[in-house]
């Protein structure tokens, strides 16, 4: 029993009349919190305490354009052995799911690769990509040829039936004999590509690669020949970089190799570094001029990872030096640590880690790390129970939140907040259309009231789709929200909570 309701329970004739006032002059609000809808006196003390949050949402303001939302597969074997796999794609990249715009696979190092014709071959011989996982004929697969085949499914099966218009390729490693220490697959002291001999082997390699799932028809946006690639402490599978010998790679090696093989329009990631800031400052030590796009990950900076802190960075810090207008992606962040959270806390903190990097850190793509897993763990967005059902993590209806809402070439446009009493609120605006959104995430434990100003331009009714720690389904309809006659629009944003306001510019 709460505090609110020890009173209510001791003054019961004081509370029977303030809930009478209340009802008769109670202001309308769209919360969902269980304990306003029980006990008045909840809602008004909350109402009390709570100074109303400002947020005028400035049109003509624009800052970065948005490329979009996306997630690696999943681990390939589990994710393409699924007997949910059909509909975990439908899940994630379909139009009854998040409707992600980005697929993230990965340049397995395992490809067997002719040196001389620069073939890289991304399937096994003599076995179609719908072969059964019980035949014969998928168990005779080695478990390289079945990763091969898995992700070559995936890639191939989300691009036939939800046209996904993205896909980008991140390397964790070259082929082992092209290393420095051709027997580790980590990157374990300064392990990376051996720069005397195989700089253009590997570069051919990594074209070779984005050749072949040309000719099965799905074209790799974008390649990216590192990830991760400070990471000299873990065991899998990983290659150390210097961030001067990746901008002597990509300008000298890689885009010339792309070039060769007629793939001019593939864009060059770099490079992926685990953290925001690392990434930062590894960036701004190497030749970024072949670079397309720039990206970091999402996860938690060196000091707080040494000091024992693991999972979404809810802190990152704008890039210091100048990117030249190429766009910023975050190409991977899940909550890596702690214990198993499907619940609203968890999905606070992607939502916190996703409002920071994408409003405050002008990030233009938001990548999360795994659509799924065959078990459950707070690293996938779509989790598999014991019994084999399927569990949906609020961190995947976080995403949703922007996903579904934020298209690709929506520009980021300003918010002007007073009194933020920790709302997060950032809004989107589709400069052909006239539709906008807003995404606001409240972590607190109280609700806020919001008034929405629009500056610029005028809106109709407002669509509030929430996500709360008790609400069902996904993105619900929590009510539609009308200006008042000084077009002002009035609501309440429940305590723990993720909410998307869609409106339509008149």
């Amino acid at each position: 029993m709460n505090r609110n309701q020890l009173v209510f329970k001791s003054v019961s004739c004081i509370g029977l009349l303030v809930s009478l006032c209340f009802t008769g002059c109670q202001k309308q609000v769209l919360s969902t919190k269980e304990d306003d809808a029980v006990n008045p006196l909840n809602q008004l003390n909350a109402q009390a305490a709570a100074v109303t949050t400002t947020a005028v949402v400035e049109w003509n303001q624009e800052r970065q354009k948005i490329d979009g939302f996306g997630a690696f597969g999943g681990r390939i074997v589990p994710f393409f052995e699924s007997p949910k796999r059909d509909s975990i794609l439908d899940y994630l990249w379909g139009n009854s799911g998040l409707k992600l715009n980005i697929l993230r696979g990965k340049v397995l190092h395992t490809y067997p690769f002719d040196q001389q014709s620069r073939v890289v071959t991304i399937k096994p011989e003599g076995v179609d990509i719908d072969v059964a996982v019980s035949s014969p004929a998928y168990q005779a697969l080695s478990a390289d040829a079945r990763e091969h085949l898995g992700q070559l499914w995936i890639l191939k099966k989300a691009k036939e039936r939800f046209q996904v218009p993205v896909i980008i390729a991140s390397t964790w490693t070259p082929p082992l004999y092209m290393k420095t220490n051709p027997n580790s697959i980590s990157g374990k002291w300064f392990n990376g590509l051996n720069l005397n001999t195989s700089s253009t082997l590997f570069a051919r390699y990594l074209a070779g690669f984005a050749k072949a799932y040309q000719n099965e028809g799905i074209t790799i946006n974008a390649i990216s020949p590192t990830n991760e690639p400070e990471n000299v402490f873990s065991d899998w599978d990983a290659s150390y970089w210097a961030s001067n010998k990746l901008g002597e790679f990509v300008t000298n090696n890689l885009r010339p190799a792309l070039n060769e093989e007629g793939l001019q329009s593939t864009k060059i990631i770099a490079s992926e570094n685990a953290a925001w800031g690392t990434a930062n400052t590894f960036l701004s030590g190497m030749d970024r001029s072949n670079v397309d796009i720039l990206a970091g990950h999402g996860y938690v900076e060196i000091t707080e990872l040494i000091g024992g802190k693991r999972g979404f960075n809810q802190n990152p810090s704008k890039w210091t030096f100048a990117t030249g207008g190429k766009p910023m992606w975050v190409t991977e962040a899940s909550d890596d640590g702690g214990n198993y959270d499907a619940g609203i806390e968890g999905g606070l903190k992607l939502a916190v880690n996703m409002h920071k990097l994408l409003a405050d850190c002008d990030a233009s793509a938001y990548i999360f790390w795994l659509g799924m897993l065959a078990f459950q763990n707070n690293e996938a967005l779509i989790c598999t129970r014991s019994d084999g059902s399927l569990e949906f993590t609020k961190a995947y209806d976080v995403l949703g939140h922007y996903s579904r809402f934020v298209k690709a070439n929506y520009k980021r446009i300003n918010v002007a907040v007073q009194n933020a009493n920790g709302l997060l609120i950032s809004a989107y605006k589709d400069p052909q259309t006239g539709k906008f959104a807003m995404v606001v995430t409240n972590t607190g434990s109280s609700s806020v009231p919001l008034d929405i100003n629009l500056s610029g331009f005028v809106g109709g009714q407002l669509s509030n789709y929430q996500t709360t720690a008790t609400s069902a389904g996904h993105w619900g309809l929590a009510g539609v929200v009308a200006p008042t006659a000084n077009a002002v629009y009035s609501l309440t944003i429940p305590a723990k909570s993720v909410s998307t306001l869609e409106g339509t510019k008149q």
